[in-house]
Order: C-alpha cells, then sequence, then structure tokens
C-alpha cells in the first residue's frame, strides 16, 4: 500500500486496474509525473505464490482494493483458506 500512496502522490492518480501493480516497477504510457520504480524488486506474490488481485477504482472506499485469496486461491474460505483484503483491517 505504501508504494501506491507513492505512486498516487506523485502522478495525482492509483494504477488502473488494466494498468495492475505491474505499473509500480514500470511507466505506463500515459502517466505523467512517474518518479518510480516504486518497488525495489518485482511485484510480490501473497505468501502461497499466487498473484494479488488488484483493483481499481475499488469497490470498498477511495483507495484501490487488493485482495489475497488465501491458500486454495477460491474466493471465500476458512482458515488459511480466507481471504486477505485491503480493506478490512482485523
Amino acid at each position: 500500500m505504501q508504494a501506491l500512496e507513492n505512486y498516487n502522490l506523485d502522478t495525482g492518480v492509483y494504477p488502473t486496474t488494466k494498468q495492475g501493480l505491474a505499473a509500480l516497477r514500470d511507466k505506463p504510457r500515459d502517466v505523467n509525473q512517474w518518479n518510480g520504480p516504486y518497488l525495489a524488486r518485482e511485484v510480490p506474490r501473497d505468501p502461497w505464490g499466487h498473484d494479488y488481485i488488484y483493483e481499481y477504482p475499488g469497490k470498498h472506499g477511495a483507495a484501490p482494493d487488493i485482495i489475497c485469496l488465501g491458500a486454495d486461491n477460491q474466493p471465500g474460505g476458512d482458515g488459511q483458506d480466507a481471504d486477505i483484503v485491503s480493506w478490512k483491517k482485523d
């Protein structure tokens, strides 16, 4: 989230869903004031090796939605299979 906030401070917007988290490493063609890369390494994967789901505009506030689908890589679930989402601060 910190890298996304830095991107937003520089460009005035968050990356679109289409641009995705890759915009934190590689400058999108149509973005001005990009001053990245905003991540020192490639976009990380979740603890189970899956890509995070990134959506902007999101459905849960002004910030982008970032979703980890848990160990089973499927929506919902309990325990290690439970989703981890950016808009809940449990």
